[in-house]
């Protein structure tokens, strides 16, 4: 009988979840002799993807949803055989808004992200000027782009769109994403389709339309698939995943609470062997091993053992952000809220950059006779904001409501949670740092670097990320 292999997973983030995950089927369906561990050092596993559920409420500290066009979130929950667990936003009251001049203005429908593909609620919103129409407009006729070095995502929108575009629009949309600040971002790594479609079509606005048209022309092939809305979640919250796969993979061991200080290659026998030294109790050895935290944590796992690999994965920074989820009782609530929420931009002098009306968003978040609320704070525009405690944060939240959405009521609960340098930043040049930090790892046969780090930072990047460095052990280990 061949000897089982064995595998470290460090960090038990959904990432590194996907990846035990993908180990579980192989041995189930093929009996591989796999023994897979995976080490965290928190206390609870599934990274931000944390839900509470108390009196009917269920309140994400983390990520309240995933997008439906990357297939990976919903395709790990055929998997894990919860499909009929998935939840999608509501349908009625569907609009966004931004809050501009002292009012909430809604975001134009035909919106393909930042790109206007219908002519009439563009032309007749109220969110732009008909100066900064005209310019946005104008994508119409500019040329592309000759040089194709990467650029920030505030130099692309402004190029292409105008600055009003850029500060009404892409500003606080993408402060919510990415918690970023557009004059650092990389287009290249955040919006690579924007990049492409420039380049195909000369114009953001004709490629948009071309590729609606080819979607509404292409033929439909196999079963009809269900429809899913842009933003999904699970009827009892996301972590729902992350219990579900601790629960249906009995053949992995799952150590929470075990802080690692090292990992280093040795040679064994002629073998490579990796050792993972957690900071109590003895050495462990493996065959392979997975990395998964942050980059910054894993370049302190790395150090003695690959400084030069090291000191590429401290480039990539990370920045903190704080959501504030608050609850009210319905009955004299003197909000309607009739949308999904609104976008706050920066230059509009409030704390928070946005709020999801979490209630009217998605079914079953609250009881029927209350409602949800969920606001975000800090990131890299104004990370200050997370260094104060989270009583000064829950007051500056009600302050902003009370200014902006005319809230006077007193909450029932408020819960704030802060995520210390929790959410990546792909800077300019993050793909260069990306090629380079691979060209380090393949140095180091049986060794895999996984998460958001790397090619993305939702939780479908995420999964498909776990899911291709599982792939890639496999095939390491049994050639």
């Amino acid at each position: 009988m061949a000897q089982n292999k064995r595998v470290a997973i460090i960090g038990g983030g959904i990432a590194g979840l996907s990846a035990a995950y993908k180990f579980q089927e192989e041995i189930t369906a093929n009996q591989l002799p796999i023994e897979c561990t995976v080490l965290e050092g928190s206390d609870w596993f599934g990274g931000k993807l944390r839900t509470d559920r108390f009196d009917g409420f269920v309140v994400e500290r983390g990520p309240d949803s995933f997008i439906s066009q990357k297939p990976w979130a919903i395709d790990l929950c055929k998997r894990l055989g919860i499909e009929d667990r998935l939840v999608g936003t509501k349908t009625e009251n569907s609009k966004t808004f931004v809050y501009v001049d002292k009012k909430m203005q809604t975001m134009p429908e035909g919106l393909s992200l930042l790109v206007p593909t219908k002519f009439l609620p563009f032309a007749t919103t109220s969110l732009f000027s008909w100066f900064g129409k005209i310019r946005m407009g104008m994508d119409l006729f500019i040329p592309k782009k000759r040089n194709k070095e990467d650029e920030s995502l505030a130099s692309f929108v402004e190029r292409r769109l105008g600055n009003e575009a850029l500060k009404r629009m892409a500003e606080p949309m993408l402060a919510g994403i990415y918690a970023s600040d557009p004059k650092k971002m990389s287009i290249k790594s955040t919006f690579p389709m924007f990049f492409e479609t420039e380049q195909k079509y000369r114009s953001l606005i004709l490629g948009m339309l071309a590729k609606k048209r080819e979607m509404m022309s292409a033929p439909k092939r196999g079963p009809a698939r269900p429809a899913y809305s842009m933003f999904m979640t699970l009827k009892s919250g996301l972590g729902e995943i992350v219990e579900t796969i601790l629960e249906k993979s009995p053949d992995i061991n799952f150590k929470s609470g075990v802080k690692i200080s090292s990992v280093s290659s040795e040679n064994s026998n002629g073998e490579v062997k990796w050792k993972v030294i957690p900071e109590e109790g003895d050495p462990l050895s493996f065959d392979a091993v997975i990395l998964a935290p942050p980059a910054n944590i894993t370049a302190n796992l790395l150090d003695d053992c690959a400084p030069d690999l090291s000191n590429l994965l401290r480039k990539i920074p990370y920045v903190s952000t704080a959501a504030v989820t608050l609850a009210y009782r319905k009955e004299g609530f003197s909000h309607p809220l009739k949308g999904f929420g609104f976008l706050a931009p920066k230059s509009e002098g409030f704390n928070i950059s946005a709020c999801t009306w979490t209630s009217s968003k998605y079914p079953g978040r609250a009881p029927d006779d209350f409602v949800l609320l969920r606001c975000y704070l800090g990131g890299a525009l104004s990370e200050e904001l997370t260094e104060r405690e989270p009583d000064a944060l829950a007051t500056l939240v009600q302050e902003d409501l009370r200014a902006i959405m005319g809230i006077t009521e007193k909450p029932v609960f408020c819960r704030v949670y802060i995520n210390k340098k929790a959410n990546v930043q792909y800077l300019v040049g993050h793909q260069k740092v990306i090629e380079s930090i691979n060209e380090q790892v393949d140095k180091f046969p049986g060794l895999f670097l996984s998460g958001s780090a790397y090619t993305g930072i939702g939780i479908p990047d995420c999964i498909r990320n776990g899911n291709v460095a599982a792939e890639a052990t496999l095939k390491f280990l049994f050639p």
